[in-house]
């Protein structure tokens, strides 16, 4: 039978559960610490965790910071050859192999990390070190290869250098490649810089993040990106783990390297591999704070105000790190501006200690010196290898322990291919803030070209006074002739020595003065209302000399010169208008010749004839005494035709001698006004190679035409002082028929200029002569001034001269079988031809058909003797009235033995001949 519970046993259940729930209750102080215990300890783990934090945060920024300054270093030296050849290549206007290869070789030797140098002018690649494993390279034409042609037009259009990277290497590897275009300032400053071509530089890219330091940071991992064209996102990976710059604790800065910019990032040792978990760091305070549950609150008071001491600590240390990067970036963007303006100056700088010893060299002392400027470090400047004696270092070392500053003082030495360099170096002293002397720094130049430019320019000066003595020496040597030039205002500029003689006037007397002095005034007058008449304006002065002249070219007029004594003599005066080589007119050459005794045999004449005639009609029954007189008459006409004859050929003289004396004039007056330019641009410093080298052949060209005008008036002297070819002047050698033709045309360019005559030369030899090319070169000369002189009327427009030179079958097969035979020459006109008593008498000698015109009659005569004389040929005139003429010439390409003989004296020729230097004449 079972017990039942009394009501007793059920109150005691109640009282006992109430009393363990008070007892729980009893306990909440104690939770309630324990809940904040560990609420303080988790806070203060999480205030921990972030301290480590941002003071992890701030060592990498610290670290990444100088590695960036580290990798911007490097970065500069292995791309700063681009600088140095670009440089080299705008200086030069180009670059040879020879330096291409000296600069790259000594970068490269010094560089590891640089594969290659390539420069490619127009984008094909002509230069390239080191050949070994690029031969490849030579010659590969950039505009072929889409992708590389892209990267160059896009640095051509900024007009910078551009780096890209990564690029795989044919050699193997990964690389990263600068392109720098370069461009050739123009001569004159003013007009858009010429595209020249492109510079590359290829680097390994492995040894140059070793160079840099990328790959020797134990406590960060790196890696490099690059930069997407909006400068905030980052693009492909470069170097080191694609995906480091997700990581939530990453660093990144950017990198300015030289054409692009570039991300460089950083981030700590997981901490897996550094074997400390954060959370176990921290272990033993949190189970401390655990433990000392009962100081929870003050410990909870003090995390607070750790933290926020924390937080405050942080701020300010980030303040500090963000200052300290600007910082950073203006330190940067100082020495980056310092180095591209050290790097595009023409000089170099260097320091010196208190001991005047080198303790810094710029790499620009490459360029400029061929010695190694590391040689010179810890050595002073007068211990310098191969120093060229005449230098005062006395005096500059005086001034230097005065601690003075100096300026452009200059010296030479020998560089190792033993060539003179000239420097010029400016420097200052340098003290610290207590006052003592602490060295120099200065800069340096060098002065080489300027030098050399100096030397030459000296060398042309004296070339321009020689080219002068001998024109001056010409022109004194025309004593027969009165020699005046004047300026377009007719002030004279020169006298030569036959005008003095003539005229009894010194040079000096005679110059800036006008020649109307010389002149008697009432034949100015005269002429003067003459040429008014005639041209419908009033003349009078200065112009009623040079009218005709200023109108065409040349005027030849009779005038009565007034010598300083003060007696008269009859001149005849042909006046000639100078031009520059532009064309325009720059002044007036007269040269007149004493016609006294002409115009008193031409007196004589007529009274002689005046006489006889009246004696005939007075004296008819005295047939004998008649006969006696007549002979007696005939006899004085002969000798006054032959007075006539040497008056005509003494008038012919100036019209020869015009062309080759003017042209010496315009020569050496263009050849001083481009001297004293040359002069301007260097006492301004504006020499330039370019200027200097073609000053240089414009001066050779000046100096060639000097030479060839006064050997051509040396051989018309000699001509005419001999009325028949000088043979002894003549110089044999081979040449060819065209190199001939083309000095005559370029002597006769005046003249042909002038008149609207064309010529046409048709030189169909291929075979050179064995002869004489000075009186070949007299026989075209005088045939083209015959045409141009005669076989035209003034103004025909379809006037035209044609030489041709060819070789019959007979000729040809000759030729071939034997080496030598003859050839055919023609010059052909188009002009009036001629009548036949003309044309029979054509060769005779002091026959023209302008006699008193400036016409000799010795042209056709000279042509027929050196063609059959010395020419060792045969020549033949064909012409008709209004048909033209034909002068058909037969010469061998191989000319007769000519022996010389003395030349011999005539009787209108009382002195002796001229002793002329062969090879002028030749």
């Amino acid at each position: 039978m079972n017990a039942q519970p009394s009501p007793g046993s059920s109150q005691t259940t109640d009282e006992q559960i109430s009393a363990g729930a008070s007892a729980w209750l009893a306990y909440w102080p104690a939770l309630l610490i324990a809940l904040a215990g560990l609420a303080l300890s988790t806070a203060l783990l999480w205030a921990r965790q972030a301290e480590d934090a941002a003071g992890e945060q701030s060592r990498i920024h610290h670290d990444l910071s100088a590695i960036r300054t580290r990798l911007e270093a490097v970065a500069q030296a292995t791309f700063s050859p681009t600088v140095g050849l670009e440089a080299m290549i705008q200086l030069d206007g180009g670059i040879s192999t020879e330096r291409f290869d000296a600069l790259a070789g000594r970068v490269v030797k010094l560089l590891p990390q640089v594969r290659s140098i390539v420069a490619a002018p127009n984008d094909v690649a002509r230069y390239v070190y080191s050949l070994k494993g690029n031969q490849a390279v030579i010659n590969l034409d950039y505009r072929t290869i889409a992708v590389q042609y892209q990267q160059i037009q896009a640095a051509r259009r900024q007009g910078r250098p551009l780096l890209v990277g990564p690029v795989k290497l044919v050699q193997g590897g990964q690389g990263i490649i600068q392109r720098t275009p370069v461009f050739l300032p123009s001569a004159d400053g003013k007009q858009e810089a010429a595209y020249w071509g492109v510079i590359s530089v290829v680097a390994d890219l492995a040894r140059f993040v070793e160079a840099a330091g990328l790959s020797d940071t134990p406590s960060l991992r790196i890696a490099l990106y690059q930069v997407q064209a909006d400068q905030q996102s980052l693009g492909t990976p470069i170097w080191g783990e694609a995906t480091l710059a997700q990581r939530p604790d990453s660093v990144t800065q950017y990198v300015q390297m030289p054409g692009t910019v570039w991300a460089l990032t950083a981030a700590p040792v997981a901490p897996a591999d550094n074997g400390t978990a954060p959370a176990l760091k921290h272990a033993p305070e949190f189970g401390a704070s655990l433990v000392a549950s009962a100081a929870l609150a003050l410990l909870a008071a003090l995390l607070v105000y750790r933290r926020r001491l924390l937080q405050t600590q942080n701020l300010t240390l980030s303040k500090e790190v963000e200052q300290r990067r600007q910082s950073q970036q203006a330190l940067e963007a100082t020495q980056s501006r310092f180095r591209e303006l050290t790097e595009m100056s023409a000089d170099w700088v260097w320091e010196q200690d208190e001991h005047l010893c080198f303790t810094y060299i710029s790499r620009l002392a490459e360029d400029q010196d061929t010695h190694d400027p590391l040689r010179m470090l810890g050595q002073q400047r007068w211990n310098a290898p191969n120093l060229v004696p005449g230098t005062d270092w006395d005096s500059h070392r005086l001034s230097l322990d005065k601690h003075e500053p100096f300026r452009d003082f200059e010296y030479a030495h020998l560089d190792d291919l033993g060539q003179r360099r000239h420097v010029s170096i400016s420097g200052a002293p340098i003290f610290d803030a207590q006052g003592q002397f602490k060295g120099y720094r200065g800069t340096g130049r060098d002065m080489t070209d300027i030098r050399q430019a100096e030397a030459a320019l000296r060398n042309s000066e004296q070339a321009l006074t020689l080219a002068r003595d001998r024109l001056q020496a010409v022109l004194d040597a025309a004593l027969e002739f009165s020699i005046i030039a004047t300026d377009m205002e007719g002030r004279v500029a020169l006298f030569n020595r036959g005008a003095e003689q003539m005229l009894g006037y010194s040079e000096a007397e005679m110059l800036g003065r006008s020649p109307a002095i010389i002149h008697l005034q009432e034949e100015i007058a005269a002429r003067g209302a003459e040429l008014s008449r005639s041209s419908g304006r009033l003349i009078e002065g200065f112009e009623v000399f040079v009218a005709r002249g200023r109108e065409g070219g040349t005027e030849t007029c009779i005038w009565t010169y007034v010598r300083k004594d003060g007696s008269h003599l009859t001149v005849s005066l042909t006046v000639s208008l100078l031009h520059d080589p532009s064309g325009k007119p720059t002044g007036f050459l007269g040269i007149a010749r004493d016609i006294t005794a002409q115009r008193q045999a031409e007196n004589e004449l007529v009274r002689l004839n005046a006489g006889l005639e009246t004696r005939v009609e007075q004296r008819t029954a005295e047939l004998s005494h008649a006969l006696d007189t007549l002979k007696k008459a005939q006899h004085e006409l002969l000798r006054a035709e032959k007075m006539a004859a040497l008056g005509s050929l003494v008038a012919g003289i100036a019209h020869e001698l015009n062309t080759p004396l003017g042209n010496c004039l315009t020569t050496a007056s263009t050849l001083d006004d481009m001297t004293q330019q040359m002069r301007r641009n260097f006492e301004g410093g504006q020499m330039r190679r370019s200027v200097l080298d073609a000053y240089l052949n414009d001066a050779t060209t000046a100096c060639s035409i000097l030479l060839r005008s006064m050997s051509t008036a040396n051989e018309l002297v000699t001509h005419f002082k001999q009325v028949s070819v000088d043979q002894t002047t003549a110089h044999r050698r081979k040449f060819g028929l065209s190199s001939v033709l083309d000095d005559v045309l370029s002597l006769l360019r005046p003249q042909l200029r002038k008149s609207t005559i064309l010529v046409e030369s048709q030189i169909k030899l291929s075979q050179e002569l064995d002869s004489f090319p000075g009186p070949l070169g007299q026989v075209l000369s005088n045939l083209l001034m015959n045409a141009i002189l005669h076989a035209f009327e003034p103004g025909r427009a379809d006037a035209r001269i044609l030489i041709t030179a060819t070789l019959n079958a007979d000729d040809q097969a000759e030729l071939e079988e034997h080496g030598c035979g003859s050839f055919t020459l023609r010059v052909e006109d188009n002009g009036i031809g001629m009548t036949p008593e003309v044309r029979r008498r054509a060769f005779d000698p002091f026959f023209t058909t302008k006699m008193g015109q400036g016409g000799t009659g010795l042209g056709l005569n000279i042509v027929y003797n050196i063609v059959t004389g010395i020419l060792g040929g045969r020549i033949e005139l064909f012409s008709e009235p209004a048909q033209g003429s034909r002068f058909v010439i037969t010469l061998p390409f191989t000319a007769p033995q000519f022996e010389a003989v003395a030349p011999t004296q005539t009787s209108v020729d009382t002195d002796a001949a001229a002793d002329v230097d062969p090879a002028a004449s030749s």
